[in-house]
């Protein structure tokens, strides 16, 4: 790319645009994570406009006014093919609307609307490749006096191509205080080998606004006059196309020894360096090691640089590297090729005795994964460490394990599950290596616990093994007290239902719930770490999707029975009651007043009358309450003189002793009249 053509493209005017991250951040709140949506982008989608806007209640005795949302196409440069709006709160959403066929406008109503909003905005351009849009959330009285806090203009762009991996630009902003003669200097700094020279060699143009002053590198050093004032300084470099990694340095200096840029930048895959301070100007030792886990890599190397001067480099096959290195920043950068499979491998910087870093990585291939990481210094003694596979979304193809230190593996495994360790005093490394499923994801932790019947926990990680790029996020929180909470994950099916929609719960190396697709899982946890992995993939030919998520105080819950629960006027029943989530409770009801226990307890009441008694109970999570009625029935009367007094009961009873023999009497003196009747023959 030539680079007036570079330039143009990094400079070119950009509507400003705010993207949604998936990541979630912990709210200053009760509950750990408030009500809210999320909108996932699938991979190389554009990034969604946002508007997020908060809408007051009226003063007490005036009527909440209707909203109108009215989203306009513009048709700049040209019509849109497709747009959607959704206007979410909390983790729900309120409304959606979209284009139909050649209309320009689509219209949203909120009514009486208060609190605060998201509106969100996706779709897709027309010919152009890109269309702008303006939205507007007004009055419905008054739909054109839009609230300008609410409403919002954009564009909606193409989705974006892979980008060519080994290809990197940059850029830089200089501010010269002093006229003068300023040196450029650009170095290759050849690792992990020498940048691309056959399709696009360095370029580095120095710009003031919009206006190209000069190309002063590749030439090196350049040496150009500059006047006060803000510079941009552009480059462009592509990696070897073998390695896809690269690594050059670009320095400018000024009169009087003024340095106004002093860096090395990473080309391709190269990953961001491990930065340090070096206490003192000394000599250093840098030294690779492969651990050859699960295998042996191709090649392992770094290089230490300060600023953009390399001071040295070394290599796992080559051996401890020596040299002097200058007090302040340091940066260490690493590179890794596997051979016939992944690998591991450690990068030790060391000044003497005093280690300045130790650095694990790990280097996938072939659809294998491998990851490194290093604990907290741990004291000399034995250990178990423990690798899980969580089965989320799936469980894991394959998966190997191992535990090493100072550069050595002391133990490994061919499947998670657990190692026990003999430690030397000082940090370990966990190395894994996992396969996950055909659907491409997977996750796995790690953890390293004391030997013994009571086991501490000393280290935990958790690690997502993706191969499906995006949609696939972990967030932990922390949690400052204890409480049982209720994990919600609702998929709000915009534009679309999620192909995968997945959330898990962990906390020190165990699942503590999980839901697919939407639901509900409590968690009842004391205070420390806690993560939260969601999968997210939106539908096939779907560039976004919706979901709603809260972690929040579960609510109490309250059970109230009594047995009997019916008795006589004065009689006594027993109330017993069970609560969840409840910090106090409150009786009410007769002689069932004050405060109560909460968990689980009884009492018994004496009833004078039917009355139904109420347990209130009040947690983090809200207010409950339960009521359970006893009914009383009247008592019979009873009489009766002084002493030796027959009662009306007893009267009674002898009065139909009485009737009953009478009638029996009666019925055998007519049974014997019929039987002997004159003339010896029975009569009737």
């Amino acid at each position: 790319m030539p680079v007036h053509t570079m330039i143009k493209y990094l400079t070119r005017p950009l509507i400003a645009m705010a993207w949604l991250c998936p990541m979630w951040a912990v709210a200053q709140s009760t509950d750990p994570l408030p009500p809210q949506t999320q909108l996932v982008a699938a991979s190389g989608a554009p990034p969604a406009m946002q508007e997020t806007f908060t809408i007051a209640a009226v003063a007490s005795g005036s009527v909440q006014p209707d909203l109108v949302m009215t989203f306009t196409d513009l048709q700049t440069p040209a019509p849109l093919s497709t747009a959607s709006v959704v206007v979410t709160q909390g983790a729900a959403i309120v409304g959606t609307t979209a284009l139909a066929g050649a209309a320009t406008t689509a219209t949203l109503a909120l009514p009486a609307a208060v609190g605060q909003y998201t509106l969100r905005v996706i779709g897709t351009p027309g010919s152009a490749g890109y269309g702008i849009f303006t939205v507007c959330v007004a009055p419905k009285a008054t739909p054109t006096a839009c609230i300008a806090d609410a409403s919002l203009s954009g564009n909606i762009t193409v989705q974006t191509t892979t980008a060519d991996p080994t290809l990197t630009t940059f850029s830089a902003t200089l501010t010269v205080a002093t006229q003068g003669s300023y040196t450029f200097t650009y170095a290759d700094e050849k690792f992990p080998v020498a940048l691309s020279s056959a399709t696009i060699a360095p370029s580095i143009a120095l710009f003031q606004g919009a206006t190209l002053i000069s190309v002063p590198v590749p030439a090196s050093p350049a040496t150009l006059t500059l006047n006060p004032g803000t510079y941009t300084l552009l480059g462009i470099a592509q990696a070897d196309p073998t390695a896809k990694a690269g690594l050059f340095g670009v320095s400018v200096s000024g009169p009087a020894g003024v340095s106004l840029l002093n860096i090395a930048y990473p080309i391709g895959t190269l990953a961001a360096a491990s930065a340090l301070t070096n206490p003192s100007a000394q000599s250093l030792k840098l030294t690779v090691t492969d651990f050859a886990f699960p295998t042996a890599l191709g090649s392992a190397s770094a290089m230490v640089t300060s600023g953009a001067t390399s001071l040295g480099s070394a290599t796992a096959s080559g051996g401890a590297s020596s040299f002097s290195a200058p007090a302040g920043p340091l940066q260490v950068w690493s590179f890794g090729a596997p051979s016939t499979g992944a690998g591991t491998y450690e990068v030790d910087l060391t000044a003497g005795a005093a280690s300045l870093l130790q650095a694990d990585f790990g280097v996938s291939s072939a659809g294998s994964f491998a990851y490194a990481f290093v604990s907290q210094a741990l004291a000399a003694g034995v250990y178990q460490a423990t690798a899980n596979d969580f089965q989320f979304p799936a469980a894991l193809t394959a998966a190997q394990f191992a535990v090493a230190q100072n550069g050595a593996v002391l133990k490994q495994a061919i499947s998670v599950g657990s190692l026990q360790f003999t430690a030397a005093a000082g940090p370990v490394v966990l190395l894994i290596d996992a396969t996950p499923s055909a659907n491409g994801n997977g996750l796995v932790d790690v953890n390293v616990q004391t030997a013994g019947a009571s086991p501490q926990l000393e280290f935990d990680h958790l690690q997502l093994v993706m191969t499906v790029p995006g949609g696939f996020t972990s967030q932990g929180i922390n949690l400052g007290t204890s409480g049982t909470f209720n994990v919600t994950l609702n998929d709000l099916m915009f534009p679309a239902q999620f192909q995968s929609l997945a959330l898990i719960g962990t906390s020190s190396g165990t699942v503590l719930g999980s839901v697919y697709g939407a639901g509900t899982f409590p968690i009842t946890a004391t205070p420390g770490n806690y993560q939260f992995t969601i999968v997210a993939i939106p539908a096939v030919n779907e560039q976004y999707g919706l979901y709603g998520i809260q972690i929040v105080d579960a609510p109490p819950t309250v059970t109230l029975t009594a047995s009997p629960t019916s008795v006589a006027a004065g009689g006594t029943t027993t109330l017993s009651w069970t609560t969840t989530n409840a910090t106090s409770c409150t009786a009410s009801g007769g002689t069932f007043t004050g405060n109560e226990s909460t968990g689980s307890g009884s009492t018994s009441v004496v009833a004078a009358a039917t009355t139904t008694y109420t347990l209130t109970c009040t947690g983090a999570g809200g207010t409950a309450s339960q009521t359970a009625t006893v009914t009383v029935t009247p008592a019979v009367a009873k009489s009766g003189g002084g002493g030796g007094g027959v009662g009306l009961d007893l009267v009674g009873f002898l009065g139909m002793l009485v009737l009953v023999r009478m009638r029996t009497r009666t019925s055998s003196e007519r049974q014997g009249a019929t039987w002997m009747s004159p003339g010896g023959t029975s009569a009737r």
